[in-house]
C-alpha cells in the first residue's frame, strides 16, 4: 500500500511537540517533589530560545494529529473499490491501539502506587482510583464520565478520537457517494455547532478536525492542482497566525502542505527515515509520561537535585531514552502483537 511519507514526518513532529509540552511535568505543580514552579522556570529550560514555543504551545500537536487521522483513514478506507466491514474495521483499530494502551496503563498504575507508598502522593495531579482505572480500561477516559485526567493521561485524546472513528465508519458509504460535497457540508455543520454551542467541545473539535483531514484528502486527490494547493496551504498557515490564532485553519493547512510536498520526496532513503519516524508516533505518545514518572521517583528516592531537569545534557539523554524505548516498543511489542491479534481475531 502507498504511504504518504510527508504525513509520517508530520505525525512524528506532533508527538515530539507534545513531549516537549509535557516537559513541564518535571516541575511543580505537577511533580509533587519539586520546589521549582514551571511558570517561573520555563525561561530556564534547556534550549529555551528555540523550544519555548513548544514548551508553551506544544499541546497543539493533538489537534494537528486529529486532522492527520482524518486524512489517513480516508486514504485507507475511502477507495471506491474497497468494501469496509464492521469486524475488520474495529479489529484493526483494537489491534493497533489497545495493546500499548493496556501495557502503559499497568506501568503507570504500579509507578503511581510506588510514589504513594514512598512519597505519600501521586505524581502529575492525576486521579488514580478504581473508577478512573475502569474508564481507562474501556478506553472512555475522556467521554465526560471522568473528573479529570488519570493514569497515563495522554490517552485522553485517543479516547475522544475513538468515538469519531465510529461515526466515520457509519458514514463511509455516504462519504464515498457524495465525496467532497458531503465532507464540506459536515465540516461547515460542525463549525456552526462548535461556534454556537459548547456541548461536548472535545468531541466537536476532534470531529471538525478529523473531517477537515478527510476534506484535505479529497482536495489533494486532484493531482493537477497540487502546486496551487501547496501555495494555498502556506498562505493559510500564515493567515492562521494573523490576529487571534485560527486553529481550525492552521491544522488542515499544515496537513495539506505536508501532503502536497509528497511528490518532492524522491530518495528512498529519505522515505525510509520518514516512515520509521512515523512508526514511533504512538509509542512516543504513550511512553513518555510513564518514563517521566519513573525519572521523578528516581530523583526523589536518591535525593538528586531537581536542577537536573534544567540541564541540556539531561534533556538530550531523556529524549534519546524516550526514542529508544519507543523504537523497542514498536519493533518488539506493538508491531508483532498488532499482527498477531489481527490474524487471530479475523480468523475467528
Amino acid at each position: 500500500m502507498k504511504k504518504y511519507y510527508g504525513i509520517e514526518l508530520l505525525r512524528f513532529f506532533t508527538s515530539v511537540s507534545i513531549i516537549l509540552y509535557h516537559y513541564r511535568l518535571f516541575f511543580e505543580p505537577f511533580n509533587t517533589l519539586s520546589s521549582k514552579n514551571f511558570s517561573s522556570t520555563v525561561h530556564k529550560l534547556p534550549f529555551n530560545s528555540v523550544l519555548e514555543v513548544f514548551y508553551i504551545n506544544g499541546i497543539f500537536g493533538v489537534p494537528v494529529f486529529y486532522a492527520i487521522s482524518g486524512f489517513v483513514f480516508s486514504f485507507v478506507y475511502l477507495s471506491p473499490l474497497k468494501k469496509t466491514y464492521y469486524k475488520e474495521f474495529f479489529i484493526n483499530r483494537f489491534a493497533r491501539l489497545y495493546p500499548l494502551h493496556f501495557l502503559t496503563l499497568i506501568i503507570v498504575l504500579l509507578l503511581q502506587y510506588i510514589s504513594l507508598i514512598n512519597f505519600d502522593s501521586f505524581q502529575f495531579n492525576l486521579i488514580n482510583d478504581f473508577y478512573h482505572f475502569a474508564l481507562q480500561i474501556f478506553f472512555i477516559s475522556a467521554w465526560g464520565f471522568e473528573e479529570g485526567h488519570s493514569f497515563n493521561s495522554p490517552i485522553w485524546s485517543v479516547s475522544v478520537e475513538i468515538a469519531i472513528y465510529v461515526i466515520f465508519f457509519f458514514l463511509i458509504n455516504t462519504i464515498k457517494k457524495y465525496r467532497t460535497y458531503f465532507v464540506f457540508l459536515v465540516v461547515i455543520l460542525l463549525s456552526v455547532i462548535g461556534k454556537h454551542y459548547d456541548f461536548h467541545k472535545l468531541f466537536l473539535d476532534c470531529a471538525r478536525l478529523f473531517f477537515s483531514g478527510v476534506l484535505v484528502f479529497y482536495l489533494c486527490n486532484e493531482k493537477k492542482y497540487l502546486f496551487f494547493l501547496c501555495i494555498g496551504s502556506v498562505l493559510l498557515v500564515i493567515f492562521s497566525f494573523i490576529g487571534s490564532f485560527k486553529l481550525f485553519i492552521f491544522c488542515p493547512a499544515l496537513l495539506m502542505f505536508f501532503v502536497t510536498i509528497e511528490e518532492t520526496l524522491e530518495k528512498n532513503k529519505i522515505k525510509s527515515i520518514f516512515k520509521n519516524l512515523g512508526n514511533l508516533t504512538y509509542s512516543l505518545y504513550l511512553i513518555h509520561v510513564p518514563l517521566q514518572i519513573f525519572i521523578v521517583l528516581l530523583v526523589g528516592y536518591f535525593n538528586i537535585s531537581e536542577s537536573l531537569f534544567l540541564s541540556p545534557l539531561f534533556f538530550i539523554l531523556y529524549f534519546i531514552i524516550t526514542f529508544l524505548l519507543a523504537y523497542c516498543s514498536f519493533t518488539y511489542y506493538e508491531f508483532p502483537l498488532n499482527n498477531s491479534i489481527r490474524r487471530k481475531l479475523k480468523k475467528h
